[in-house]
């Protein structure tokens, strides 16, 4: 196992590096809504109608606690989201807003809440020259279970992120374009609180900032495309127990790409190139290849089929203190049975390492989805997933099947 050395809490201080980085990528957002005002385009239409669209979804699962203790149960899932945008090609600006509720029928510990807002402003500078800008923030209020012994205990967590974007993008002429980016996060958690207030509230996750830059260059051949990307992602945590429960980081990707369109709408993307990861104090240093292939093909009698495979450096989703390193591959096949009535299955394969647990979590699982449209705006969708997760050095087995039905609307 990789020696555990952990950083000295001096340099896990996260909040005047994520001031000064959430004030720059901010001024990028501002600089995109000043030049929208100031050089609108007078011909284009200022406004679009608004996009709602809206599900609720009525779901059994075997395992409503997502464990080794299957709980089954019933649980209402809703969801809304909100488009609106003004302007034209030129320059534009938008909005968005979305939101999910869960309510289980019994396992209450569970219920979750989110809600999501962002604004997003484009503009053309000069020819060839194109600057976005966008602010978003997101707030969730998570229930989860904590297991001690033959007991569950509920458990629930407050979070909020807010995150800045700016791009830049350049006609470099000869069919060829350079994007610039740069992005930076801010997560914040609150104190979890337990059930009956059995435990004093804790902070169990760290306040997190994430700093990434990139730049990505392309040329267009026909109905081929082709280049390299190169990215940073920077990452420091607030210091959260002794030794730290989580650690900070720093992943440096470089890749080839291209993507592939064929007459009959088949298409296939490819991106080969390497990763490196180090952690603090050189706790871990890594260099893996990583990849990832796409592809989806139009069969005969209206099936098409559409796959994925990845691997790569799993830095968002982890059980580890550091990260885990994630390869997975999907599969899937959709057809229209009818003008109102699709049907689809699929399957999906995943092992994620965790670099310093060493625990391995093998994932697999198959869906069958139906959806009918019952009206031009409005879908009816019945679905079962199937799912199993192994975890190694914990010696844990979860078996989950969930189905359900909803209905979908948007306006």
């Amino acid at each position: 196992m990789v020696s555990r050395k952990r950083r000295s809490a001096a340099l896990q201080t996260i909040a005047p590096l994520s001031r000064r980085l959430l004030h720059a990528t901010a001024l990028g957002f501002l600089i995109s809504c000043a030049a929208t005002t100031v050089r609108a385009d007078p011909a284009a239409d200022p406004n679009t109608d608004p996009e709602i669209a809206g599900s609720l979804e009525r779901h059994w699962t075997s395992n409503a606690l997502d464990s080794d203790r299957p709980v089954p149960d019933w649980y209402t899932l809703l969801r809304g989201s909100l488009d609106k945008q003004w302007g034209g090609n030129d320059s534009n600006e938008k909005v968005h807003a979305d939101f999910q509720v869960s309510r289980y029928d019994n396992t209450s510990i569970e219920d979750d809440r989110e809600l999501g807002l962002s604004a997003e402003a484009f503009r053309k500078l000069a020819p060839g020259i194109e600057l976005r800008g966008s602010l978003s923030y997101r707030v969730s209020d998570t229930g989860d279970h904590l297991d001690i012994g033959s007991l569950v205990l509920g458990t629930r967590e407050f979070k909020q992120v807010f995150g800045a974007q700016t791009q830049l993008g350049i006609d470099l002429g000869h069919a060829t374009s350079l994007i610039l980016e740069a992005a930076d996060s801010l997560e914040k958690f609150g104190n979890t609180q337990f059930q009956d207030d059995l435990i004093a509230p804790t902070k169990l996750h760290a306040d997190r900032n994430n700093f990434q830059v990139a730049a990505r260059i392309t040329r267009t051949l026909g109905s081929l495309a082709f280049g390299g990307s190169a990215s940073a992602l920077l990452v420091a945590v607030e210091q959260i127990g002794t030794p730290p429960l989580f650690l900070p980081f720093n992943v440096y990707t470089l890749r080839a790409e291209a993507a592939y369109k064929a007459a009959d709408g088949s298409t296939l993307g490819l991106a080969f190139g390497a990763q490196f990861l180090r952690g603090a104090d050189d706790i871990y240093e890594r260099l893996r290849p990583t990849w990832q292939v796409t592809l989806a093909k139009p069969l005969p009698r209206g099936f098409e089929l559409r796959g994925t495979y990845f691997g790569r450096y799993e830095t968002s989703n982890s059980d580890d203190p550091l990260a885990s390193w994630l390869q997975r591959a999907e599969l899937e096949v959709a057809v229209k049975l009818r003008e109102k009535l699709g049907v689809g299955s699929g399957i999906f394969y995943e092992v994620k390492d965790n670099l310093l647990y060493e625990n391995q979590e093998r994932r697999d699982g198959v869906y069958a989805e139906a959806t009918y449209d019952a009206t031009k705006s409005m879908a009816i969708v019945f679905r079962v997933d199937v799912s199993r997760t192994i975890k190694t050095v914990i010696d844990e087995n979860d078996h989950t099947v969930d189905a359900f039905v909803a209905v979908r609307a948007k306006i």
